[in-house]
C-alpha cells in the first residue's frame, strides 16, 4: 500500500487539536492543586474522559469527509464547546461545579457521534459497524452528564462507570468493519503525542523565562530537555512509522479495526498520560532544582516515564508478539532509580540520571536495529509499539 497517497490530517483537525493543548495544561493543573490520592484519581479519570472525547473525533475524522462545509461548520462549533469543557477541568471532579465540565463534555461526545453517523451515510458497511458501537457509546456521555448533578463524593464513581462503558463499546465495535486509513490514523495520534510532550517544553521554558539564569537552572534545563528528547526519540525514531506500516499491512478490515483500537485508542493512552505526568514532574523539578523533588513530583516523574515505556512494550507485544527488550530494561531502570535515588538526591541529579539512562538505552536500541535514519523500519522485523 502506498502510504503517501492516503488521507492525511487536515487543518481543521489541527485547529480542533489546539483545544487539547489547553486541556493538557489543565490536567497538569489538577495534579498540581491536589497531591492526594483523590487528586491522582481525578487526574487519571479526567485524562481518560478527555482522551476518549479526542479519540472519538480521531475515528470520525478518519472516516468522514471534513471538506464539506456543513461538516466544517459543525466541527468548528464542537471545537468551541470543547474549549468550554477544557476550561472547566480543574473544578470538574472535586467541586460543585462539575456540571460546567459534564454538560459540554456530553455535547462534544454526542455531537461527535452524530457527525460520525451522518458522515458515513453513504457506506452501508460502515453504518453496520457503527450500529454495534453507537448504542453503547451514547451511554457514557449521559452518565458523565448525570455525574455533573451529583455530590462530588459520588461523581467519580459515576464517571468511573462511564469509563467502563467506553471500554465495552470499543470491544463491541471490534466485531464490525471499520475502514481505517492507516496514514491518517497514525498521524493523528503522533500529533496528540507531540501535544502531550509540548507541556514539558512549556514547563521548561516558563521556568527559564521567570527565573534568574543561574547554574542550577541551566543544569536542570539541560537534564530536563535531555529527558524530553529521549521521550521524543522513543516515539518518533521508528515506532510511529512502524505502527503505521503494521496497520497498513493488515488487509482484513475487521482485524485492522481491532488493531487500530488496540495500538492507538487503547495503546496510546498510557503514552499520553505518561507524558502528562512527566510534564508535572519536570515542572516540579524546574521549580526545585537543588532540592529533593516533592513526593508528588517524584511519583509523577517516575510513574509517567514508566507508563510511557509500558505503553510501547504492550503495543509491540500486541502487534508482533515480541518484547522490546530495551524498553523493558528502561522500565525497570526507571522504577529502581525513582525508588532508590529519588528520595535522597536533588532534582538535578535525579532528572539527569534518568535522562542519561534513557539516552543510553535508546542508543543501544538504535544501534542494534542498525537502520539508517531515513529508512523506514521493517514491520516484519521489529513491529510497532503501542502507538
Amino acid at each position: 500500500m502506498n502510504l503517501a497517497r492516503e488521507k492525511r490530517t487536515g487543518y481543521l483537525e489541527l485547529f480542533f487539536d489546539l483545544v487539547f493543548v489547553f486541556a493538557v495544561t489543565q490536567l497538569v493543573g489538577v495534579l498540581h492543586d491536589d497531591h492526594s490520592a483523590a487528586g491522582w484519581r481525578n487526574t487519571i479519570l479526567l485524562a481518560w474522559l478527555i482522551w476518549w472525547a479526542w479519540s472519538q473525533f480521531a475515528w470520525a475524522g478518519n472516516a468522514i469527509d471534513l471538506d464539506r462545509r456543513p461538516t466544517r461548520v459543525a466541527l468548528l462549533a464542537i471545537t468551541g464547546v470543547t474549549l468550554l469543557m477544557a476550561a472547566a477541568i480543574p473544578d470538574a471532579a472535586s467541586t460543585d461545579e462539575g456540571l460546567r465540565f459534564a454538560l459540554p463534555y456530553a455535547v462534544v461526545c454526542l455531537g461527535g457521534l452524530a457527525l460520525y453517523w451522518l458522515g458515513v451515510a453513504h457506506d452501508p458497511g460502515y453504518r453496520a459497524a457503527l450500529r454495534r458501537y453507537v448504542p453503547i457509546a451514547v451511554v457514557p456521555p449521559l452518565v458523565v452528564l448525570l455525574g455533573g448533578f451529583v455530590d462530588p463524593g459520588v461523581r467519580p464513581w459515576l464517571w468511573g462507570a462511564a469509563v467502563v462503558i467506553d471500554l465495552l463499546s470499543a470491544i463491541a465495535a471490534g466485531r464490525g468493519e471499520f475502514h481505517v486509513s492507516p496514514a491518517h490514523f497514525a498521524e493523528r495520534h503522533a500529533l496528540i503525542v507531540l501535544i502531550a510532550l509540548g507541556e514539558s517544553i512549556v514547563a521548561i521554558g516558563a521556568t527559564i523565562a521567570s527565573s534568574a539564569f543561574t547554574a542550577s537552572i541551566a543544569a536542570i534545563m539541560v537534564a530536563a530537555f535531555l529527558l524530553l528528547g529521549a521521550q521524543w526519540w522513543g516515539y518518533f525514531d521508528w515506532v510511529q512509522r512502524a505502527a503505521e506500516e503494521r496497520l497498513a499491512a493488515e488487509d482484513d478490515l475487521r482485524r485492522r479495526g481491532r488493531l487500530a483500537r488496540d495500538l492507538f485508542t487503547f495503546g496510546h493512552f498510557p503514552i499520553v498520560l505518561g507524558s502528562v505526568l512527566v510534564a508535572y514532574g519536570i515542572e516540579e523539578a524546574m521549580a526545585h532544582p537543588t532540592a529533593r523533588l516533592p513526593t508528588a513530583g517524584l511519583w509523577a516523574l517516575g510513574a509517567g516515564l514508566a507508563l510511557f515505556s509500558a505503553g510501547f512494550i504492550a503495543g509491540n507485544l500486541r502487534a508482533t508478539g515480541r518484547i522490546l527488550t530495551e524498553r523493558l530494561v528502561a522500565l525497570l531502570v526507571i522504577v529502581v532509580v525513582t525508588a532508590t535515588l529519588g528520595p535522597s538526591v536533588n532534582a538535578i541529579a535525579l532528572t539527569a540520571t534518568l535522562a542519561v539512562a534513557l539516552v543510553i538505552l535508546a542508543t543501544i536500541e538504535t544501534l542494534r536495529r542498525a537502520r539508517p535514519v531515513d529508512e523506514s523500519p521493517s514491520v516484519s522485523r521489529a513491529g510497532p509499539s503501542t502507538t
